[in-house]
This record gives C-alpha cells, sequence and structure tokens, in this order.
C-alpha cells in the first residue's frame, strides 16, 4: 500500500510566519499556525530561517525550539546553516 505524507512549509522571518521566500507578508501567528498544523494531522512541518544575521538567527532558533518542544508533528529545519555550531543549535 502506497503511504502519503502531508507536508506544511512555514516561512520564518523576523519571528513572523511570512507567506514566502520573496514576500516577506506575515501570514499568522507562528505558534499558532504550527499548533493549527498539528491538530489537523499534518505529518511534518518544513521550516525554513529566513534570518539574515546572527541576532535574527538565534531568535529563530529559539523559536523554532519552542515549536519542536510544543507540538507532536516532526519538524524539519532549513536555511541559514552556515556552520557546524548552527547544526547543534539546531539539535
Amino acid at each position: 500500500m502506497e503511504q502519503k505524507n502531508i507536508v506544511a512549509t512555514l516561512y520564518l522571518k523576523e519571528g513572523k510566519a511570512v507567506r514566502s521566500m520573496t514576500d516577506f507578508t506575515p501570514v499568522d501567528d507562528v505558534y499558532q499556525l504550527c499548533q493549527l498544523y498539528n491538530d489537523s494531522g499534518i505529518d511534518k512541518i518544513i521550516i525554513f530561517d529566513l534570518s539574515y544575521d546572527d541576532a535574527s538567527h538565534d531568535d529563530a532558533i529559539s523559536i523554532i525550539r519552542v515549536i519542536t518542544k510544543s507540538i507532536d508533528t516532526p519538524v524539519l529545519v532549513g536555511g541559514n546553516v552556515k556552520r557546524v555550531e548552527d547544526v547543534k543549535k539546531y539539535l
């Protein structure tokens, strides 16, 4: 039998969920959006970190940590991983 996964994509810019990688219009509270995905039965959430400097990158990592602790859905993270330390922070 074929297994299907429903995957939601979330773009994170300056602590807010935005429309896309090029359209930074905020769409919703990032925590509420992830909780909605979790409650809707989404199989995975992919979060793209669109931060531009180290301070906003650290803020994004903090937000992602809160998200992963508050929902049961697996979270995949991408974007702005430039050093091994970034990977360690995500883990």
